[in-house]
């Protein structure tokens, strides 16, 4: 039987040049590793997945059973985000664990003011934990915004939300005395543009979302606002996913 040697040696070759790749790349991580470790007490570790990103990093997560996965964004244009989408934006679609997603050009100066920004109110506030943990160990500020869709008449729904919020008012500082509330009700065209504008007016250094588990139609036909959210903002974005 003919042996084709060309075809042998290509792939020696091809194997050679991803060993190579894999190797520099488990080389760059222990540098960053070493690096982080100089200016930290935290303990870190480094691991190296083969494969797609989205499917190895959901897979790290269940392996090492992450409490939370970090994220860097930078964003997408309008075309962009139809044709390829954001690979942190399909993590906080997919995962059962929060998720924080740090934009690029994020600048750092502290944790005073966190935003919890919903249009559906929790029946279960335990999912506020992961904020209010956040909030407690800076003494952060906790705003808690509904908005309402100025487009949509509906005034049973401008009500209940109304109605919601004040319930939120009062129950949330009696149940945890040691972290501070402030309740918002917001009103705009555009989720996006009304929270960004909340935002810059508040000087918030954090937005929390909540992501919501839809069908197939639904994430054809309707955005979620979470994932819309990481795009564009210039601070992290904390997504908790409810089930």
């Amino acid at each position: 039987m003919a042996v084709d040697t060309t075809f042998s040696a290509r792939r020696a070759f091809l194997d050679e040049y991803n060993n190579s790749i894999a190797a520099d790349i488990r080389d760059q991580l222990k540098n960053l590793q070493q690096t982080i470790e100089k200016k930290t007490t935290v303990k870190i570790t480094s691991k190296f997945y083969k494969g797609g990103i989205r499917d190895s990093i959901l897979k790290c997560a269940v392996d090492e059973k992450s409490d939370l996965i970090v994220m860097g964004t930078r964003g997408a244009s309008g075309i962009e985000r139809i044709l390829w989408g954001s690979t942190t934006a399909g993590i906080i679609g997919d995962t059962t664990i929060p998720v924080l997603a740090i934009p690029n050009e994020a600048e750092w100066k502290g944790l005073k003011n966190i935003l919890f920004a919903t249009r559906h109110f929790e029946a279960d506030d335990k999912t506020l934990i992961p904020i209010l943990k956040l909030a407690q160990l800076k003494a952060a500020l906790v705003h808690v915004a509904v908005f309402t869709d100025t487009d949509d008449k509906d005034l049973g729904d401008y009500l209940e939300h109304g109605r919601l919020l004040n319930a939120y008012q009062q129950t949330l500082p009696a149940r945890y005395k040691d972290v501070k509330f402030k309740t918002e009700h917001l009103e705009g065209k555009e989720f996006e543009d009304t929270i960004e504008q909340y935002i810059k007016g508040y000087d918030i250094d954090m937005l929390a979302m909540t992501t919501h588990k839809r069908s197939f139609w639904d994430s054809m036909f309707n955005r979620s606002m979470t994932k819309s959210m990481a795009y564009h903002i210039n601070i992290p974005l904390l997504a908790i996913p409810v089930d």
